[in-house]
This record gives C-alpha cells, structure tokens and sequence, in this order.
C-alpha cells in the first residue's frame, strides 16, 4: 500500500499533537507521583548511616552505645547509666542513583566504624552476629504511634534506648497490617521486612538510638536496609505510594523481560529477522535498568553490578535510535552510523567509568557532562526522526510510536536535571519507569502489529494463491479438455485411414480380381467364387474393427469361423492347439485388429506360397520372459534363405511392433513333414516388457 504524505492541515496538527502530549502527559505524571510519590514526608526520618558497635550483648542493660534518656531536673551525670556517644550526622542524605548505590561496605567491618546503607555483608567478611548503633533526634516529642520499617538479613533484635522493642526470626517479622505487601516482596531477594510499632511514651523530643543485633550471616550473607522512622499515618501513605510506583515497576520488568525474550527466540529461529533480535535486546536492557528498584541487592560483586547496568542503559539508547531509524524509513543511513558510533564509545566510555567509580553527581568531573550529554543527543535524535515520520504519514501507528519516543526523551531529561544536576530529594526516580514503559509498550504492540499483520499477509497470500490454482486448474482443465478433443479428433483420423488402409489391401483387391474376372469372360462358378472372397474379406474387415479386453483366444477363434470356408477351398488341414492365456493388454483397443491382420496374412501366404497341406495354431505362456508364445507352422516348401522380404512381410513386421510384439520366421523344430515355416510370435504378458 502507498503511503500518502499528509497534507499542510495535517501536518500542522500532528506537529501541535507531538509538542503537546508528550509535555501534557509528563506534567500528568508529575502531578500523580505528588499524589501516589515516595518522597519522604516531613516527619518522617530515612537513617542512611550505621556505626558498628562491639560487644554481643544480649541483656538489654548491656546493649553497647545505648542513650538513656535523662528524666527532667536531673543531671545528665545522675540519668546517664549508658554510654552516650555523639549522634551521627542527623541530616538526611539524598536517596543514591540504583547504578551508584553501594552495595559492599565502604570501610573494613570493624567496630566503631560507618557504613552507609544499604549494606550487604558476605558471610565471610564478618566470624560472628553484628552489632549496628543507628542515632537519630527529634526536635519535638511524639504525639501519635510511630512505625519503624526495617529490611534485612537474616534475623535481628531491635532495641530503642535500649529497651527491646522487636526480635524477628525465620518466619517472623510480617506485620499483619502488611499483609497485603507480599506480592510486591516476593521479588526481593532473601529479605525480612520488619515494621514496628512504637508507642509515643518512647519517643519523647531529644536524641534517641536504635540499636540493631543480626544474627551470624549465613550462606545468603547479611544485609540490613536503610530503616524509615515517623508517624504510622505518614509512613502508610508512604507505602502506599511505593507499593504503586513498585507494582509499575514489576509489570514492566516482566514486560520488557517477556517481549525482550520471545522477540529473540524469534531472531534465533529466523536468523534473517535480525530487527527482532535487536528490539528483543533493547527490551531486555530496559528490564535490567528496573531491576534495582526490585531486587534487594546486587546481583554481581562491586564494580561489575554499576558496570552492568550503565552498559544496559547504554545499549537501550543505542538501541532506541538504531530502531528509531529504521522503522522511521527514511532514506538516509547517518542515524544508524550515530547509534552504532555511540554504542562503541559509551561501552567503552561508560564501562571505564563504572570500573573506577566515577559519580554520576560529580560535575567536576568530565565524564558526568559526558553521560548525560551523549544520553540526551541520542534521545534528542531518536524523538526528531520519530517526529519526522509521523509528520510525513497519516498513519497514527507513527504518530503514537512518536508521543512515545518524546515522551520517554522528556521523562528521561526531567529526572536527569532534578536527581543529578539539582540533586533533589524528589520523587521524580520513581516516574523514571514511565519512560520504559512507554517504549515497551510500542515494542510490544509493534510486536503485535507486526505478528498480526504476518498472519493477515499469510491470510492473503494463501487466499491468492488458492485463486490463482482455481485459474491454473480450470486452465488445464480447459486445455485437457482441447488436448481430448484433439485425441479424438487424430484417433478418429488414424481410424479412418487404417479403416481405408484395410479396405484398399483387401476388400479393394478381392473387388479388382473380381472385375477383371468379369471382363475376362471368366464363368459364373469362378465369378460367385470371386464375390464369396471379397464378402469374406468384408467381414474380417468388420471383425478386426471390434474392440476386445485382450483375449487372444477368442481373437484366433473368430479368425478361425471366418477363415474355415477359404482354408477348406484350399486344400488346407487345420491342427487347433491353444491353451489358455491371460489377457494381453496390448491385445486391447485397436491391438486386436493388428493380430487379426498378421495371421490373415501369414494364411494368405500359406495359401498362395507355401503349397502346403496341413497348418498348426499353438499357444503358450513363458513365465520366464513373461510372454504369450503364437506358433503358425505349415508344412510347405518353406522359404528360401536369401528370400527378400516384400510389403507383406514388412507390413506384419510394422503391426507387431505395434503392438509391442517380436515376429520371426524360421524352420519348424517339429514339422510333420520335411521342410515348412513356423511363424512366432512374441506377445508381452504385461505393457512394458
């Protein structure tokens, strides 16, 4: 089908529609993500940072680094039974890049140490159970029930000023009120999820710590997340955003990781269906660039999980601009040769950045500029040419797969500037997923277009193709039908010319003899002898023109009935012995007719050239050769060795060879008297012998 290029009116509208939709859609996003956001409320505290504590108390009274708190009027010498250490830093920290987020403890584990969290300890880094000392202050007392939300590995202790206020186990550590939370933690990675009640009689304003105990790390290590402490309104509202944000994430991870896949498996089936294999790998990179959002850790040891993801989201890009122009179909081939160009240098630019720790928020730094300036020339790049096809097409597959693109592009530079360049703490990482899920959507329904639109091809194909054998067919039906006429048509002709044939070689020279008998003046007797002849020959003639199945028996004994009166005249003695043969399929049709005529030839010949008295007719079948065997032996003066053959014996020759039949002529090998003929003749038991 021809494309239209759409008019001025149109172009118009749909340039409007690519600016508007795209920018309408993205403040929509940002509108619902204050609604439904995972920015931390006021209230609420997100502790970042953990120092190691020695010592493996277990009494509360014994817990190291506890805070008592001091009653009022008293001195802090009075209420400080405990140790009372400085509280860490209590300013928030900004929520790390998933691609920057450490995933191994930056100092060696030793006590008086800090880490930041999250942090994943590998069960040979650490001999015995850890002991994690987490400060916090607030400014003014608790006035409702606070919920403390802690994730980690394996089992652990809590304590608040060192007053136990929670113990997990294997198989503990579900709140009821979070029940409906284990969908969205069944892709976490052997991970408790404790949430804590903390009534506000413990919380009153001043410094407090959290003292956490985990359990001896086994062989799935230790892990323990950053926990989140405020008020249980602010906290469940908190959850209820990430549970949305998370169950976006899920859908299009499995998304991209269900398309990615079967688009591949497609490529290695039809290895010349290479652009599905390309849009499989764009989908499975986008699904990795998710994965940190779901999993709780690394899935590779520090620096090779960053290394993998940066590269992931290189190639996506990459992978974004080289689909972009070629489903685009434009003519020219530099956006190919620019995403191909960026794959190399960003592997390699991007891969050596990952490999030595580079920041991504570190804008002394060249290479930041570098990132996020390749990110947007390639994204910038694949929206135009997006644009540029939907602009010159009425088709709305283009003009969606283009509000797609941008977008995606616009998602992409809004949480760029606001988590890297501004570093704010907002909830524009969790809109992020919008962008992928925009794109594997168009890979999925151009996955979907496409595998509809093989079926409708294959539909018409075979509609055409089962039209085109309808005129094919009735075409040769028409021309068999022509070639049968034409076969009866030469059928008939060769009919009528051996009918003429037969006519003229014998009832045409029995009638001749008979007029020159009659001009001559010969006597009636000789005369009614000579018309006996010619009705005699008329009615072989008929004979041979009937059609037989084959049976050669009958054949001879018609022959016989005609011939008896002539042979009798001529003095001849007929010896009958035939046996019973199977039918001759070369006997059939007109096959008859030829038999007929050799042996009324060889009588002919008997009668008028062998002076013989005596004629024998025997059969045979010779399984061996598979043939029918036809002996004539008379006993007359036989033939003489340099006889040359006439049109007699030329024309018996020409019939057998019709009918596949060998002929020969010899001296009897027994012969009532001295001397005579044996004529033999072959027949084929089956055509093809």
């Amino acid at each position: 089908m021809e494309v239209r290029p759409a008019t001025a009116t149109g172009a118009i509208q749909r340039l409007a529609l690519l600016v508007a939709l795209p920018l309408l859609s993205l403040w929509a996003v940002h509108l619902f993500s204050q609604q439904y956001g995972t920015a931390m409320p006021d209230q609420v505290l997100r502790l970042t940072e953990a120092r190691l504590l020695p010592g493996d108390a277990r009494d509360p009274a014994q817990v190291p680094g506890a805070i008592r708190q001091v009653p009022p009027g008293a001195s802090p010498a009075s209420g400080a039974s405990g140790v009372v250490s400085r509280p860490l830093n209590p300013t928030a920290t900004p929520t790390p890049l998933p691609s920057t987020m450490p995933t191994t403890p930056a100092v060696p584990l030793a006590p008086g140490h800090v880490v930041a969290l999250p942090v994943q300890i590998h069960d040979t880094e650490v001999p015995g159970p850890l002991w994690f000392a987490l400060d916090f202050r607030l400014d003014r007392a608790a006035e409702a029930p606070y919920w403390l939300v802690i994730q980690h590995r394996p089992a652990a202790t809590v304590y608040l000023d060192g007053q136990l206020i929670a113990t997990s186990s294997p198989g503990n550590g579900v709140a009821a009120e979070d029940e409906d939370d284990l969908a969205q933690r069944g892709l976490l990675l052997a991970g408790r999820r404790l949430q804590v009640s903390i009534p506000p009689a413990l919380l009153p304003a001043g410094e407090h710590r959290i003292s956490l105990r985990l359990a001896r790390p086994g062989f799935e290590g230790a892990g323990l997340s950053a926990p989140l402490l405020g008020p249980s309104t602010q906290i469940r509202a908190l959850q209820e955003g990430r549970r949305f944000w998370q169950v976006i994430r899920v859908t299009t991870a499995l998304a991209g990781i269900v398309i990615g896949a079967f688009m591949l498996m497609v490529w290695l089936a039809l290895r010349q269906e290479w652009l599905y294999g390309v849009t499989g790998l764009f989908c499975l990179c986008t699904a990795l660039l998710l994965s940190p959002y779901l999993l709780n850790g690394a899935l590779f040891p520090a620096p090779w999980w960053r290394v993998a993801l940066d590269l992931a989201d290189v190639i996506s890009k990459a992978g974004l601009l080289f689909l972009v122009a070629r489903l685009s179909g434009i003519g020219a081939r530099w956006p190919e040769k620019m995403a191909v160009a960026y794959l190399v240098l960003g592997i390699v630019i991007d891969g050596a950045a990952a490999l030595l720790g580079w920041s991504w928020t570190d804008f002394h730094h060249p290479w930041p500029w570098w990132a996020l300036g390749s990110r947007t020339v390639v994204l910038g790049a694949a929206a135009l040419l997006a644009a540029r096809a939907a602009l010159a097409t009425p088709r709305r597959a283009h003009l969606v797969g283009a509000c797609a693109v941008a977008l995606s592009a616009w998602v992409w530079l809004y949480v760029s500037w606001f988590a890297l360049v501004l570093s704010r703490q907002m909830s524009v990482v969790d809109i992020n997923v919008v962008g992928h899920a925009a794109l594997i959507a168009i890979a999925g329904v151009a996955l979907q277009r496409r595998f509809v639109g093989s079926l409708r091809d294959e539909a018409m194909a075979r509609i055409r193709l089962e039209q085109a054998l309808d005129a094919r067919t009735r075409e040769l039906q028409d021309r068999w039908e022509d070639l049968q006429d034409s076969e009866r048509q030469r059928t008939a002709a060769q009919e009528r010319e051996r009918l003429l044939q037969e006519m003229h070689d014998g009832l045409g020279s029995q009638l001749v003899t008979a007029r020159l008998c009659a001009e001559r003046g010969v006597s009636p007797q000789s005369l009614v002898e000579q018309l006996d002849e010619c009705i005699r020959e008329m009615r072989l003639t008929v004979d041979a023109l009937a059609v037989t199945d084959g049976d050669l028996t009958l054949l001879l004994a018609n022959l016989r009935h005609r011939m008896a009166p002539r042979l009798q005249d001529a003095g001849l003695e007929l010896d009958w012995q035939l046996t019973d043969v199977p039918l001759l399929p070369t006997l059939r049709g007109t096959g008859g007719r030829e038999l007929i005529r050799i042996v009324q030839e060889a009588l002919s010949n008997i009668i008028h050239h062998a002076g013989a008295t005596r004629v024998r007719f025997s059969t045979r079948v010779d399984e061996a050769r598979g043939q029918v065997l036809l002996s004539i032996v008379d006993n007359g003066c036989g033939m003489a060795a340099d006889l040359r053959q006439g049109n007699g014996l030329r024309g018996m020759r020409r019939r057998a060879e019709r009918i596949a039949a060998d002929i020969d002529w010899r001296a009897p090998e027994e012969a009532p008297v001295e001397g005579g003929t044996e004529l033999l003749l072959r027949l084929p038991l089956r055509v093809g012998n």
